[in-house]
């Protein structure tokens, strides 16, 4: 009994030495060094995404003083400006072109012309001149900065604080033709902590951004002092430091203590079987690195097509520009996407959809070197990465072989569809060496593959850029003139009876006067409403005109233009019967005219829409009728009341040999299926007898009247009066 209890204990002690101590270490050492790499890990990524705000903000600040001279020196150095700072007669030129242009194009808040004894000349206070500046204290802390007082007369620009108010203060020498000018000069100030602050806090996703005095405030310890030229402290920019490592200690923490705990137990269990643990423990870890691998590969690529994915073509393109970078090698990036894809994917279901796109990446597989990178973004996009490209000529080279390979037949399901591709390519370091450049500037070519046609490729070019950048222009002033209300006008042009005598009715038509461009067609604005959004309020307020025009002339039947994208949009129906209640309109008394573009995506809908729509009253016509490949099957699709002939088949007529059987045909089909059917771009008297006896119901067209001011209305009708009196 003694020694049974004697090598209890000895097992029991043996146990505790050689089994218990060692696993207690072991775990206490794995919660520690679990614990240690978590919260070094957080603090060494909070800290490093605290230093790149701090370099991004360093690097905003110089950026942001260069621009502010630069700004100044555009009118500094601009030859006018000497002619009319020594004429008496140009005060309100100066004011206009100085003051308020640098206020209202850059901001410049305080704007001074200094003669050359340093005295005050003019002074403009947010674009607005200043009648006694020697009485305002902000002019003469300026007039006092080293930088305006010294006499030195180079320009320069540095930041100081003015009124405790953190600044970028610039001077600038105006430009002189004759030496016997005296030297003025222009100082520009513009405070940093008004919209200034919000562009850098929103551009580089900075929370809290704020100027202090050096105090720190909960919260917003990450600071960056602010010093001008000589030295003195501007002040402190205070900021909430971005904190990823806290994202990643909530990511990666629970699966770290449920892998501790799972090492635990698996511990306790080895106690146990301890004789079995060693082929569990090998087991375990096979088990583990297989699902790591699983998991990685999952991470990186694509599910469906097995191809890299964003991440991973991302990170090789970034890799790519950097060995290019150091030898000096040029990188291609092609950004591809299917044209019809949609409608292929509607048409013959997802099924036939995800074979296609798995069709497309093998045969983009095949054709690319072994050196390439292809992946998919994401839908029907892809890309391609191509490093270490010795010629132009071998990027088109391959570009042609996407497009003429991805234009062939592919079998989905037993069928053959087409669909085809359109590329835009950019080229490091020609384009950009920074890999979101590179890929903006390839989306800009890819988007102009598609406007010129699809089913092509097309490199970036620097006035692609400026297209952008106008059509983003252009989008800003028409939102702004949709805002306040200027430039924008609703003109009408007529609808004719087929005698070209009685005014039936009224087509609204959108009008903009640029206040600097001039008038903008249509075509060219209406386009980049609809890509932005703009197009639904635009569409809404035309509606509304036309509702008040329709109440002036209720004899008339107005019609208004509708936009695909308007009539897609949710709630189109709702709002449009809410709007002309609103402003009092007459449904019975206005007709939408619609495009195939609004029934092609989903023809289910678009008849629920159009059937509401002449339930409410409303009139439907089938606008530009005969120029798509499925007319015919709308209209038995679609309950339609009017169809109006495009121009192009008006225009045709004495031209093309069988112009008058193709109207006469779309006009008996009209009539068969109980429509009215109008003829658009009539210009001459044979066009309109032409038409007549065609078997028209309403002409539409130069020949009578362009579109006018609604105004102007009420001189067309007259004539129509008249005749119908005399007819009388």
């Amino acid at each position: 009994m003694i020694n049974t209890i004697k090598l209890s204990a000895d097992f029991r002690r043996s146990f505790l030495r050689e089994v218990l101590v060692p696993l207690v270490a072991i775990l206490a050492l794995t919660y520690i060094g679990a614990g240690t790499g978590l919260f070094v890990g957080t603090s060494l990524t909070n800290s490093e995404a605290r230093q790149q705000q701090q370099q991004m903000i360093e690097a905003s600040f110089s950026q942001s003083l260069s621009e502010h001279l630069r700004q100044l020196n555009s009118l500094s150095r601009w030859g006018p400006l000497e002619q009319h700072l020594i004429s008496s007669n140009s005060v309100g030129w100066m004011d206009e072109n100085v003051g308020q242009w640098l206020y209202e194009m850059f901001g410049h808040q305080l704007i001074l012309v200094l003669n050359p004894q340093n005295q005050l000349v003019r002074v403009w206070r947010e674009g607005q001149p200043l009648a006694a500046p020697e009485r305002d204290p902000l002019v003469d802390e300026v007039l006092q900065n080293p930088l305006v007082s010294a006499p030195a007369r180079q320009d320069n620009a540095d930041y100081a604080r003015l009124m405790g108010r953190a600044a970028a203060l610039a001077v600038g020498n105006i430009q002189r033709e004759s030496r016997d000018l005296p030297g003025f000069r222009l100082v520009s100030l513009k405070f940093l902590d008004d919209g200034y602050l919000a562009s850098l806090a929103e551009r580089n996703q900075l929370q809290g951004l704020h100027f202090s005095d050096g105090s720190s405030q909960p919260g917003t310890d990450a600071r960056y002092l602010l010093i001008a030229q000589a030295g003195e402290a501007v002040g402190y920019l205070n900021w909430v430091p971005a904190r990823p490592g806290a994202q990643m200690l909530r990511t990666i923490g629970p699966s770290t203590g449920l892998s501790v705990l799972a090492i635990s137990l698996l511990c306790l269990y080895m106690v146990r079987r301890l004789w079995t643990s060693s082929m569990s423990l090998s087991q375990s870890m096979l088990r583990l690195g297989a699902s790591e691998a699983q998991a990685q590969h999952l991470a990186f690529h694509d599910v469906l097509t097995g191809l890299p994915n964003r991440a991973l073509v991302e990170d090789r393109l970034t890799q790519a520009l950097a060995l290019a970078t150091r030898h000096q090698q040029r990188v291609a990036l092609l950004l591809i996407d299917l044209d019809r894809f949609k409608t292929i994917n509607d048409t013959h279901g997802h099924h036939a959809g995800d074979e296609l796109i798995i069709a497309v990446a093998q045969r983009l597989s095949r054709i690319v070197r072994a050196s390439d990178t292809v992946g998919r973004l994401g839908g029907d996009e892809f890309i391609v990465v191509m490093p270490e490209v010795d010629n132009i000529g071998q990027v088109q080279s391959l570009a042609q072989r996407i497009v003429e390979q991805l234009s062939q037949p592919f079998t989905l399901s037993g069928s053959e569809v087409w669909s085809g591709a359109s590329i835009g390519l950019a080229l490091a370091p020609k384009d950009g060496v920074d890999r979101q450049e590179l890929m903006r500037k390839a989306d800009i070519a890819l988007y102009e593959a598609k406007n010129g046609g699809r089913g092509r490729y097309r490199q970036f070019e620097r006035a692609m850029d400026e297209s952008v950048r106008t059509r983003q222009i252009v989008a800003a002033d028409l939102r702004a003139a949709l805002q306040n209300g200027e430039g924008l006008e609703v003109w009408y042009q007529p609808l004719m009876d087929i005698g070209g005598q009685q005014m039936m009715g009224i087509e609204a038509l959108l009008r903009w006067h640029h206040p600097t461009r001039g008038p903008i067609a249509p075509g060219e604005f209406i386009p980049i409403a609809e890509e932005t959004g703009l197009i639904i309020p635009l569409g809404e307020w035309v509606l509304a005109e036309a509702c008040a025009t329709q109440q002036r002339f209720p004899e008339l039947l107005v019609a208004v233009n509708v936009s695909p994208v308007q009539f897609r949009a949710s709630g189109f129906v709702e709002r449009t019967l809410a709007l002309v209640r609103q402003h009092g309109g007459d449904p019975t008394r206005l007709e939408l005219e619609i495009t195939e573009g609004v029934l092609i995506d989903d023809e289910r809908e678009a008849r629920a829409i159009i059937v509401a729509l002449r339930e409410a009253g409303f009139r439907i016509a089938l606008d530009d009728f005969g120029t798509g490949y499925s007319s015919l099957n709308y209209l038995s699709t679609f309950p339609v009341d009017k169809i109006k002939i495009d121009r192009s088949f008006t225009q045709s007529l004495g031209v093309a040999e069988n112009s008058v059987a193709i109207i006469e045909s779309v006009v008996k089909l009209g009539h068969a299926m109980g429509l009215m059917v109008t003829a658009e771009g009539v210009e001459t008297a044979g066009q309109m007898s032409a038409l007549a006896n065609a078997g028209c119901n309403q002409l539409q067209g130069y020949l009578f009247s362009q579109a006018v001011p609604a105004d102007q209305l009420a001189a067309l009708m007259k004539p129509a009066l008249a005749e119908r009196g005399r007819q009388g």
